[in-house]
């Protein structure tokens, strides 16, 4: 009898002790399978973040940052002949130039309807517009520092001067504007009694004031008075104000992209301290009169 006991008493104990070794190694095969998971997971997090890379230096491995602009706004951007080669120029492009140097990458254009430039950067299509782009909360973009500060202006018809002279002589007149800019806007805030018309560019709303589509036109000030030198037929209203002061032109680029976005504040900075922005300004001005 005793010995049954004393055979009983060691097989228990023999039982914890396995039970006790077979949880220790159950828990280590736990904790193994654990520590592993997460070695697998911050080599894919770093896999991930190599493959992805920095917005900029994205820019600098594909070798060309992609521009998107609507040239039909001079002296920032329009064509003109250069050497006898149909080409973008401005204001605008010489920027766009200068940033595409500073990151030491080639600059490719994509020719755009200005209505259509936001899309291009939410798609991917394109790295930044530089257009006379105006920030407005409403644009679902990143904008850089203001490097051009804009006033908008309205034109008329020489024939038309005797019977508009002011914001109220346009009751019931057609008020053309380019379609999502911030004339387009204003024409409607400010000008409610009148009819609205938006057209896709600065040329085609000439042409429809030329032709007497429109009555009026709403342009960027600059932009105005480049048309009004090679059309004698149009003139500025004077002593108008559209808005209570002038609002800046930014580089756009995809919303979220913060390091992209302070990169090209930083490049800005270096041509707002050389004094670029004046020169290119008067150079694009001189090309715009002998193109336009």
């Amino acid at each position: 009898m005793k010995k049954l006991s004393l055979l009983l008493a060691i097989i228990l104990l023999l039982s914890i002790f396995l039970t006790a070794c077979g949880g220790n190694d159950a828990q280590g095969a736990v904790e193994n399978q654990l520590e592993s998971q997460e070695a697998n997971a911050k080599e894919s997090n770093t896999q991930e973040a190599n493959t992805q890379g920095g917005e900029v230096q994205n820019i600098i491995d594909k070798g060309k940052i992609v521009l998107g602009t609507n040239p039909d706004f001079p002296p920032f951007e329009f064509h003109a002949l250069v050497d006898g080669k149909d080409q973008v120029v401005g204001l605008d492009i010489e920027l766009a130039k200068y940033i595409a140097d500073s990151l030491g990458v080639d600059l490719e254009i994509k020719e755009m309807e200005f209505s259509n430039l936001l899309a291009g950067l939410e798609t991917g299509m394109l790295d930044m517009v530089i257009s006379g782009m105006v920030p407005k909360p409403e644009r679902q973009a990143n904008f850089s520092d203001i490097y051009y500060e804009s006033k908008s202006t309205v034109l008329i018809h020489k024939d038309s001067a005797g019977q508009i002279k002011d914001l109220e002589d346009l009751k019931g007149k057609k008020v053309g504007v380019q379609i999502a800019s911030i004339q387009e806007d204003l024409a409607k805030n400010k000008l409610a009694d009148s009819e609205v018309v938006s057209l896709q560019s600065s040329a085609d709303l000439i042409m429809g004031l030329k032709t007497k589509k429109v009555d009026a036109t709403i342009l960027d000030t600059i932009v105005a008075k480049s048309f009004m030198k090679t059309n004698d037929d149009i003139m500025m209203l004077e002593g108008i104000q559209l808005m209570d002061e002038s609002l800046g032109i930014a580089v756009a680029v995809k919303e979220g992209k913060d390091e992209l976005t302070n990169k090209i504040n930083e490049i800005l900075e270096e041509v707002k301290e050389k004094g670029l922005i004046d020169k290119w300004f008067l150079e694009a001005q001189v090309l715009a009169e002998k193109n336009l």
